[in-house]
């Protein structure tokens, strides 16, 4: 009779450690790591999900995880494309910074250095207030130009370096013309040359001209003024500043 309480009680314990040793396998098997793919995987649902928050927390796990895989790589470029569209731009152009410096070759630096152009595009303020925002993103354009001159993106940097380089020749148009309207004519002429030796293809170069022309004429310059109108007649005969340029020349 002992014997056989014995050969149970034996069985029971055996049957209780598998059990045991059954329930630790399966939570060993719960807490085992995703890999680098599974997680990549993972944050692509959640991106594409529209879940952020939970998208930038598994892509930010895998570049810790594991910082030398290409998953990391791709991570880091789509945590910069995270930032764009939730609108942090400050975040993003850091993002496509690191990107296109430490992979200069891979096939997506073009397009990061272009985000990074795009991303302190979206900065950009109007013509009376910092410009520095502006400069960034013509910068990022140039570079993207200069670097990557066959690149599908290059086409459109160059547009955006000439609606950047007007917008910067618009706000220093604006500071002269503040200058000239408190009739500060010196000031206003460094403003006026500035644009005038920085932006000669913004497209405003006739009506800087009149300016110049006018300026020197309230500071009693009249050769320089004679100068600038008749500059402006000759090189821009359709401009909108011609006639009455005309007119001031003829009263010097």
């Amino acid at each position: 009779m002992k014997s056989l309480r014995s050969t149970g009680l034996t069985a029971f314990v055996a049957a209780v450690i598998l059990l045991l040793n059954a329930c630790a396998a399966t939570k060993a098997a719960k807490r085992a790591p995703l890999t680098a793919e599974e997680l990549f995987q993972k944050g692509m649902s959640s991106y594409h999900s529209a879940i952020y928050e939970d998208a930038e927390e598994t892509f930010k796990r895998i570049m810790e995880d594991y910082p030398l895989s290409p998953q990391a790589v791709e991570a880091q470029l789509i945590i910069a494309d995270l930032y764009y569209t939730t609108q942090r731009y400050e975040d993003a152009g850091a993002y496509y910074t690191t990107f296109y410096t430490f992979h200069p070759t891979h096939p997506k630096a073009s397009y990061a250095l272009f985000q990074k152009g795009m991303s302190h595009f979206k900065e950009v303020l109007t013509i009376d207030r910092d410009q520095t925002s502006t400069r960034k993103a013509l910068f990022a354009f140039q570079d993207l130009v200069a670097g990557y001159p066959d690149s599908p993106y290059t086409a459109k940097a160059r547009e955006m370096i000439s609606f950047l380089r007007r917008r910067l020749a618009e706000s220093e148009f604006y500071v002269a013309r503040f200058y000239f309207k408190a009739k500060k004519y010196r000031g206003a002429l460094m403003r006026f040359s500035t644009i005038l030796k920085d932006y000669p293809d913004a497209g405003i170069t006739d009506k800087v001209l009149y300016y110049v022309g006018e300026s020197y004429t309230r500071l009693g310059e009249e050769k320089l003024a004679k100068d600038a109108f008749s500059t402006l007649i000759q090189e821009f005969p359709g401009s909108p500043f011609v006639e009455v340029a005309k007119v001031r020349l003829n009263d010097l």
